[in-house]
C-alpha cells in the first residue's frame, strides 16, 4: 500500500510540475475523438443528400413503377372479344374505382421501404395504334395523327377553360367522337373548340368506319409540361412535330375521350398503363441496398388485378421501374466514395499512431529521472507501466470524451442528422485509451538509459524484423490480390469499406517507410563521411549528429511520410477525379456545344455559323441501321455521316477523338465504284476478325452498298451515342457510292472561337431552333461537380490534407523538443566557443532535415502508387460519369503546393520546437551540465 500511495503521490506531482507534455497527447485524444465523431456522420449525410440529389434529377419515367398491359380493366382480350357485335345506343360509363383500390392494394402489400416510396396508383388507357386525321391547312401539318386516350384523373391534373369535358356517343351512324385536347395541341393542330375533323382510319380501321370524326368539346391547360404526370400521358401535353425535309411537318399528339368510349373506338386494341408514383424524400443512404432489393424482386413478379370482384379476366401487372438504374449508381458511387475516404483516412491514423508514439517518448523523458529514480528504489517494470498509463488514462478518457461530444455539438450543428452508431463510440473510446497504452508501452526499464545509435547502425532486435518483414509481406500480399482482382464495380450486393482497400495503401506506405528508415542510418553515415573534409562546422556536426543521435528515431520518418503521403494521394485523387468528370463531359458531347433535336439542315447550319463566336457548325446525318458484310459476320450497326474533314477541326482538342479521323477524308484514287469508303467503327460494330485496316468488307444500307475500310476500330466516338453499334463515315465519300446524301442530320457539334460567349451562342441556336436542345460540356461537368458526393470529395480532399499538416507539425514539434535537452548542452558548450545563432538555427535544421526529405522522396513515391493501387481496384466511373476507367492525373501545381506547403509547415513547426524548447542562457547550460 506505501508503495502504491508513493506512486500516486508523484503522479499528482508530476502533473501538476510538468503537465505541457502529457497536455499533448491529450489534445491529440480530442482531435481524433472529434474527428470519429464527425467524419462518419459527414459521410453518412453525404450520401442522404446524394440520394435525394440523384432521385431529384430523375424524371418520373425514371423513378415510378410502371405496367403497360395490352387490355382494357374489365373488359376480355380482344381475342375474346366480339367485334361483330352490334353496339346499341349510348356506350355506359365504366366503374374503375374498385380497380384503383385493387392496385392500392397491392401497394399495400409491398415490404418497407419500397411501400412507403410509392404513391397512390394511377393509370390512363390508350388506343393501341394512331389515327389519322385531316390536317387543317391553317396549322401547315403535312400529316396530323391523334392517340385516343382515356385517363380517369385528368381533371385533376388539367384545368379545362373552354368547353366541358368529352361525354360519351352513340355508336355507329355519323356522331363524331367527343375529345378533348390541351391548349398547346390544339395551337400546333390549329384545332378550335367545337370544330370537328375527320378521321382517315388507322390501323386496326376502327375509328373511320364508325366513328367519322373528331368533335371538340373541351380545352384544357396543363401547367408544366414536363410535370410526371405528362410525362406518364405522353402527347397529351403538347405535340410532337417533326421537320421531314421529304414530307413536311409531321404531328402527332393525345387527344382525350370519355371513359365508356375506349372499347368501342379501339374494339379492345388498346393498352393501359398503370403507375405508382415514386418518392425517395425519406428514403435514407442505408434504406438504398433494400430499396435496390425489393425494386428488382417486384419486377420479376406477375400480379393479377381484377377490375371487380366478378372480373374472370384480371389485368396482369408486370411492373418495372428504372429507379433501380439510379438505385445502383447510387450504390457504385457510394463504393468509390468508401474506397477514396477510407484511403485518406488510413493515412492520418497510421500519422496519428505516430505522433501519439513520438508524444508518449516526450512525457517519459521529461519523467526520466524520476522514474530512474523510482526503478533505483525497487519499483518493477510493471509499476512504472501502470504509473504512466494511469496518467494517460486521465488525461485521454476525459480529452477524449470532450472531444466527441464537440464533434457531435459541430456535426449536428451543420445540419448532419446521422444517427450515432455504435462503432464511432467505440472508436472513441480507442481513442481515449491510446494515450494510456502509448505511455506504457514507451515505459520501459531499458528506456530509462541513454545509447549512441550510431554503435549499432543495424538493429538487433528480432522483435523488429520479424514486424517489419510481416508488414513488407503484408503489403506485397495485398498489393498483389488487389492488382490480381481487378477493378470491382459497386452493385446491390453490399455496401461499406472493402478492407482490402483500406489496408493496401496503410500497408505499402508502411513498407516504403521501413525500407526507407533501414537505409536511413547508412546514408546518414555517408553525407557525414562525405561532408568530414569541408571547413565549415554546421553541415558536418549535423550530419554527425543525425547518424549518431536521430531526434525522435525512426518514428518521425513514418508521421511525416504518411502526412506527405495523404497530400499526394489527396492532390492526385482529386485531379483524377474532377479531372475524369470534365473529361467524360466533354466526350459526350463532342465539342463546344452539341445539338440535338430538329433536323440541322444546310440553311440551319448555315444560320448557326452565321452566329458570333462560331468557327465551325458540323451537322452529324443519320443514315439508319446499315450491315457490315463481311467473312466474319454480318453485324447490325447505326450509320452516321459527317463532313470528315470540319469534324477533325471541331474536335481537336476533345478527349477521346480517334487520331486517324483525318483519314476519313482523304480521296481514293480514280473514285471508282470498287474503291474502299474509309470509315471508323465502334467495337460494338467490329465482327469477329475486323481490326484496324481490315479490307473486304461490304456496307449495306437503303440506299445501296459500298466496300470499305475500316480505319479504326475505337470504344466510342465523342459527341455520338456511348455503349452502340456505330460507323462513321464521311458524308461526301458516302454519297458518291451510294447516291445518299447525308440521312437526317438531328445532331450537329459546334466549335467556337476562342473567348466565344458560350451562353450567348446558345442562346442564339435555340432561338434559330426552340426544339433544340443544346448541350454545354463545361455545364454538364459543373453540375455533376455540384453534386453533393463531388462536394463531399473534395471537403474530404482538404480536411485530409490539413489534418495531415497538424499532425506533421506536432510530429516535429514533438521530435525537437525530445533532442532539446542534448541539443541546449550542445548549443551552450558551442556558443563559448563561437557558434553564433545562425549556425544554431542550422543545427536545429539538421535535426529535421534529414528525415524531411526521406519523406518527401517517399511522399512522392506513395503518391503515385497509392492512387494507382486506389484505380486498379475500385470503379470510379460512377463518379466521373463515364464509361471507361480513368488514368490517374498528376497535376503539377497541385502536387507542387503540397510539397510547399509540406516545407512551410515544417519550418513553421521548427519555430515552434524553437521557441518551446529555448533553455536560457548559455551558463545556465553550462551549470546544468557539470551538474551531470
Amino acid at each position: 500500500m506505501g508503495a502504491l500511495s508513493g506512486l500516486g503521490l508523484l503522479a499528482r506531482r508530476q502533473l501538476r510540475t510538468s503537465w505541457g507534455a502529457t497536455a499533448t497527447l491529450g489534445v491529440v485524444a480530442f482531435l481524433a475523438a472529434g474527428v470519429l465523431s464527425t467524419a462518419p456522420r459527414a459521410v453518412a449525410t453525404m450520401h442522404g443528400d446524394q440520394v435525394a440529389y440523384e432521385t431529384a434529377a430523375a424524371s418520373g419515367l425514371s423513378r415510378d413503377v410502371i405496367s403497360v398491359v395490352g387490355a382494357v380493366p374489365g373488359v376480355p382480350p380482344p381475342e375474346m372479344y366480339y367485334v361483330d357485335e352490334p353496339v346499341e345506343g349510348t356506350p355506359a360509363e365504366p366503374d374503375w374505382s374498385p380497380f384503383l383500390a385493387n392496385l392500392d392494394a397491392v401497394r399495400g402489400e409491398i415490404p418497407e421501404p419500397l411501400r412507403s416510396a410509392m404513391g397512390m396508383p394511377q393509370f390512363h388507357v390508350s388506343a393501341a395504334d394512331l389515327t389519322y386525321t385531316d390536317p387543317v391547312p391553317a396549322s401547315e401539318l403535312a400529316e396530323a395523327k391523334v392517340l385516343l386516350r382515356t385517363a380517369p384523373g385528368l381533371a385533376d391534373h388539367a384545368e379545362l377553360v373552354e368547353g366541358s369535358w368529352p361525354a360519351a356517343t352513340p355508336a355507329g351512324g355519323t356522331h363524331p367522337v367527343e375529345v378533348a385536347v390541351s391548349r398547346a395541341v390544339a395551337d400546333a393542330y390549329g384545332w378550335e373548340l367545337g370544330g370537328q375533323y375527320g378521321t382517315l382510319g388507322s390501323g386496326a380501321g376502327a375509328v373511320a368506319d364508325r366513328y367519322p370524326s373528331l368533335v371538340v368539346t373541351g380545352i384544357f391547360e396543363t401547367g408544366d409540361p414536363d410535370a410526371d404526370y405528362w410525362l406518364h400521358n405522353s402527347l397529351g401535353a403538347r405535340a410532337s412535330v417533326i421537320a421531314d425535309p421529304n414530307r413536311g411537318l409531321l404531328g402527332t399528339a393525345s387527344v382525350y375521350v370519355s371513359p365508356a368510349m375506349i372499347v368501342p373506338l379501339t374494339r379492345g386494341y388498346a393498352e393501359t398503363r398503370v403507375w405508382y408514383p415514386v418518392s425517395t424524400d425519406d428514403v435514407t443512404a442505408a434504406a438504398v441496398p433494400d430499396l435496390l432489393s425489393q425494386v428488382n424482386g417486384l419486377s420479376t413478379k406477375v400480379i393479377p388485378v381484377p377490375a371487380g370482384p366478378d372480373d374472370p379476366t384480371p389485368i396482369q401487372l408486370r411492373p418495372d421501374s428504372r429507379l433501380s438504374e439510379i438505385l445502383d449508381r447510387l450504390l457504385a458511387q457510394r463504393t468509390g466514395v468508401d474506397a477514396i475516404v477510407a484511403v485518406l483516412a488510413v493515412g492520418p491514423l497510421g500519422a496519428t499512431v505516430a505522433v501519439l508514439a513520438l508524444g508518449a517518448r516526450l512525457v517519459v523523458d521529461r519523467r526520466r529521472s524520476a522514474l530512474a529514480l523510482l526503478r533505483a528504489r525497487g519499483a518493477s517494470g510493471g509499476q512504472l507501466r501502470l504509473l504512466m498509463g494511469g496518467e494517460g488514462l486521465v488525461v485521454g478518457l476525459g480529452s477524449a470524451a470532450v472531444g466527441f461530444g464537440a464533434g457531435l455539438a459541430l456535426s449536428t450543428w451543420l445540419g448532419m442528422d446521422a444517427p450515432v452508431t455504435v462503432s464511432q463510440v467505440g472508436l472513441a473510446l480507442a481513442a481515449g485509451l491510446a494515450p494510456a497504452v502509448a505511455l506504457a508501452l514507451a515505459t520501459s526499464p531499458a528506456g530509462l538509459r541513454t545509447t549512441r545509435a550510431d554503435l549499432a547502425p543495424r538493429s538487433r532486435s528480432r522483435v523488429r524484423w520479424v514486424l517489419e518483414v510481416l508488414v513488407v509481406a503484408g503489403a506485397a500480399l495485398a498489393t498483389w490480390l488487389l492488382l490480381s482482382r481487378g477493378v470491382v464495380a459497386g452493385s446491390g450486393a453490399g455496401s461499406g469499406v472493402d478492407p482490402l482497400v483500406a489496408a493496401a495503401p496503410l500497408l505499402v506506405s508502411l513498407a516504403l517507410t521501413l525500407l526507407a528508415v533501414r537505409a536511413y542510418p547508412w546514408i546518414a553515415l555517408a553525407v557525414e563521411r562525405a561532408l568530414a573534409p569541408r571547413r565549415d562546422l554546421v553541415p558536418f556536426l549535423g550530419a554527425a549528429r543525425a547518424t549518431r543521435d536521430p531526434a525522435g528515431g525512426p518514428v518521425p520518418a513514418v508521421a511525416l511520410v504518411l502526412a506527405v503521403a495523404v497530400a499526394a494521394t489527396s492532390a492526385v485523387l482529386y485531379s483524377t477525379v474532377s479531372g475524369g468528370v470534365v473529361r467524360e463531359a466533354w466526350r459526350a458531347t463532342g465539342a463546344d456545344l452539341r445539338i440535338s433535336g430538329p433536323v440541322v439542315d444546310e440553311p440551319a447550319a448555315e444560320q448557326i455559323a452565321a452566329l458570333d463566336g462560331v468557327e465551325v457548325v458540323v451537322p452529324v446525318g443519320e443514315v439508319g441501321d446499315g450491315v457490315l458484310q463481311g467473312d466474319g459476320g454480318s453485324p447490325r450497326a447505326e450509320v452516321y455521316t459527317v463532313d470528315a474533314a470540319a469534324l477533325a477541326t471541331a474536335q481537336a482538342d476533345v478527349a477521346g477523338v480517334p487520331e486517324t479521323l483525318g483519314e476519313l477524308a482523304r480521296a481514293t484514287g480514280s473514285g471508282e465504284a470498287d474503291d474502299a469508303v474509309p470509315v471508323i467503327l465502334t467495337r460494338a460494330a467490329a465482327g469477329p476478325g475486323v481490326s484496324p485496316g481490315s479490307t473486304g468488307i461490304t456496307l449495306a444500307t437503303q440506299e445501296g452498298n459500298v466496300p470499305v475500310r475500316v480505319v479504326d476500330v475505337v470504344d466510342e466516338l465523342p459527341g455520338l451515342p456511348a455503349d452502340r453499334s456505330l460507323v462513321l463515315v464521311d458524308a461526301g465519300r458516302l454519297a458518291a457510292g451510294t447516291g445518299d446524301s447525308s440521312g437526317y442530320p438531328r445532331l450537329a457539334l459546334v466549335d467556337l472561337a476562342d473567348g466565344a460567349d458560350r451562353s450567348a451562342v446558345a442562346a442564339g441556336i435555340v432561338r434559330l431552333l426552340p426544339t433544340a436542345v443544346v448541350e454545354d460540356p463545361d455545364q454538364e461537368a459543373d453540375e455533376m461537380l455540384a453534386a453533393p458526393v463531388s462536394g463531399g470529395l473534395v471537403i474530404a480532399f482538404v480536411l485530409a490534407v490539413l489534418l495531415a499538416g497538424l499532425l506533421c507539425a506536432a510530429a516535429v514539434v514533438m521530435t525537437l523538443m525530445l533532442a532539446a535537452p542534448a541539443r541546449a548542452r550542445l548549443l551552450a558548450v558551442l556558443q563559448t566557443l563561437g557558434l553564433s545563432p545562425r549556425q544554431g538555427r542550422g543545427l536545429v535544421g539538421w535535426e529535421i532535415g534529414p528525415w524531411a526529405v526521406v519523406a518527401l522522396a517517399v511522399g512522392a513515391v506513395l503518391g503515385v502508387a497509392v492512387p494507382s493501387l486506389v484505380l486498379a481496384a475500385v470503379d470510379v466511373t460512377a463518379l466521373t460519369g463515364g464509361i471507361t476507367q480513368p488514368d490517374a492525373a498528376y497535376d503539377p501545381l497541385l502536387l507542387g503546393a503540397a510539397a510547399a506547403g509540406f516545407v512551410v509547415v515544417v519550418l513553421a513547426a521548427v519555430g515552434v520546437a524553437a521557441a518551446l524548447s529555448r533553455r536560457g542562457e548559455v551558463a545556465a547550460q553550462l551549470r546544468m551540465g557539470s551538474n551531470d
